[in-house]
């Protein structure tokens, strides 16, 4: 699994002024469970700590993961040898929620679960009062959890790779 990074950072170009430039960095799935478990503690480790708690091999490659995190300038190194996260940076497919990273289908899949919550809410008085009801609102309460439905599992698979 490859997960894309978004950086954004002023380019200076001389008398032309600075410009907002994007680029885009690759981690691998190892580096990225080293990103996140760094997040997650929040606190400066060692590569030992790293090693147990992202669940990875060998401190050897917990150290070989710090090491791409400072290259993309994601992580730092204090005076005593541990690694902190410099900050939070965005990532393609994914949302921030506090400490946690939650694939962004989750977020739309919850959206759609409280558009249903609201047609369901329209729903039941008509139904108790045995009123008529449009052929066109069952029609988007179906689209409502069929699309709720598919972002959620897409989400699940999705957070599940990484």
């Amino acid at each position: 699994m490859i997960v894309r990074l978004v950086f954004k950072g002023r380019l200076c170009l001389g008398c032309r002024g600075c410009h907002l430039e994007f680029e885009e960095e690759e981690l691998n799935a190892t580096t990225f469970q080293s990103y996140l478990y760094l997040v997650k503690v929040g606190k400066p480790i060692g590569p030992r700590d790293l090693m147990r708690g992202a669940n990875l091999s060998s401190p050897s490659v917990a150290y070989r993961n710090l090491q791409k995190l400072i290259d993309l300038g994601l992580v730092v190194k204090d005076q005593y040898g541990n690694y902190v996260v410099k900050e939070k940076k965005s990532m393609k497919g994914y949302i921030w929620f506090g400490k946690t990273l939650i694939p962004s289908f989750v977020v739309f899949g919850l959206i759609f679960i409280g558009i249903l919550i609201c047609e369901i809410v329209i729903l039941i008085p008509h139904l108790l009062m045995s009123s008529p009801i449009q052929e066109s609102f069952w029609l988007l309460t179906l689209l409502t959890v069929v699309s709720a439905g598919i972002f959620i599992v897409q989400g699940w698979r999705f957070k599940r790779k990484t």
